[in-house]
Parts: C-alpha cells; structure tokens; sequence
C-alpha cells in the first residue's frame, strides 16, 4: 500500500448537513466514516493517476470499502469527484472567511499580507494537487468542472482586495484595484500550471515558491 494511503485531510464532521448532486447523503456514523475514507483516498489517489485513471476497484480496496458500499453513496466516479471537490472548497471556503474576519490576516503591510495568503495557497494546493490537477484536465471537456475552485479564488480576491488597497499609501490610485486582482491571477495562474504541467525550476514543494511568488506580487502591486 502507498505511504500516502490511510492519511486525513478530512473527517466527518464535514459532512454535516453537506449536499452533493449524485450523492446519498451519509446518515449514520459508520456510513459518514466510509464516505470519509473514500474521500481522503480518492485525494491520495488522484496524487499518482489523473481522473480517467482513477480506478474505483483500487480506491474500495484502499478504503476497506466494497464496490457496492460505493455505489450505494455515490451514482458514478463523475458523482464522488464532483463531491469531493465541493467538500473540499466549502471547508475552504469557511477557513478563508474566518481567517479574514477573525483579524488573523495580517494588517500591517502590503509585503506581510501578501505572504500569508500566499503561504495559505502553496498549503493548500499541495494537500490538494491532485484534485486541482484533476479539476483543471476534466475542465477541457466539462465547463463547469472548475466553476467552484474559481469561486473559492474569487472569494480570496473579495477580502483581499479592500484590505492591500488600505495599506498602500495611495490607494486612490485609479489602477491599484486592477494591479491587485491581476496579481492574484499572477498567483492562481502560476499554481494552476505548477500543479498541472510543472515545468519548473520551482515547483510547489521547493521551499522558495511561496517567497519567490509574494515577492513577485508585492511588486508589481506596490509598482
């Protein structure tokens, strides 16, 4: 078995009162315990094999889980997929939120608020890679694929923005909105194609990525 396999990223009190078309909603304990399972697997596989690769023989092996147990909960592959990614982003969804409005976001700088939310990104997408990268080749064929990553990124971006335009010293300037959401799309386009194709020299593990791309936004915002 994989090292990878066996490990948490999410756990069953995010199902609760979670809704996904195609999916049976987990009523008892033992069922919401399976659907995790299959759940942290499916992101430990999609690590190694892209989405039409994804075997649901192997991911029930991997979860101690039966063919029918899945079928049972989910509809299709397509269906655990689509639910899996939306887990994924609403519990995102709610981290980001209160990390903005529980003041943890630093206020003091444009330099240091960039570097917390990128350092948040480069975490994310490496716990998530496999997914993104899955997201982003089904979005070729199916448009609305990467529909709720977009709008997690777009959630960023709408707290983001009144707090970098706060902390610069001319936040009047007619161009500072537009210098800021490109910079974000800097970001997000940069890890999009790290994850997808990574065709280096950094990548989403080296250890500068996170600098290296605050920096690069700092700049040209600060410009």
């Amino acid at each position: 078995m994989n090292t990878l396999s066996g490990q948490k990223w999410l756990d069953e009190t995010m199902l609760e009162r979670f809704e996904a078309e195609g999916m049976r909603p987990a009523q008892q304990a033992r069922s919401r315990a399976l659907v995790i399972r299959l759940f942290n697997e499916g992101l430990t596989l999609l690590r190694e094999v892209d989405f039409d690769g994804l075997s649901v023989d192997a991911l029930c092996a991997r979860a101690d889980s039966t063919i029918g147990a899945f079928y049972s909960r989910f509809e299709s592959k397509e269906a655990f997929i689509n639910a899996l990614q939306r887990l994924v982003v609403a519990a995102t969804r709610r981290n980001v939120v209160a990390g903005y409005e529980s003041q943890v976001a630093p206020d003091d700088s444009v330099a240091h608020l960039l570097g917390w939310i990128v350092s948040g990104a480069i975490v994310w997408y490496r716990r998530y890679d496999g997914l993104v990268r899955a997201s982003l080749r089904r979005a070729h064929s199916e448009s609305d694929a990467w529909t709720p990553i977009r709008e997690l990124g777009e959630l960023q971006v709408t707290y983001a923005v009144p707090r970098i335009l706060a902390l610069l010293p001319r936040p009047e300037d007619d161009n500072a909105e537009e210098r800021i959401r490109f910079a974000f799309q800097m970001l997000f386009g940069t890890l999009n194609n790290i994850v997808l194709i990574n065709p280096g020299p950094f990548t989403i593990h080296h250890p500068e990525t996170a600098t290296m791309l605050a920096k690069a936004m700092t700049g040209f915002i600060e410009n």
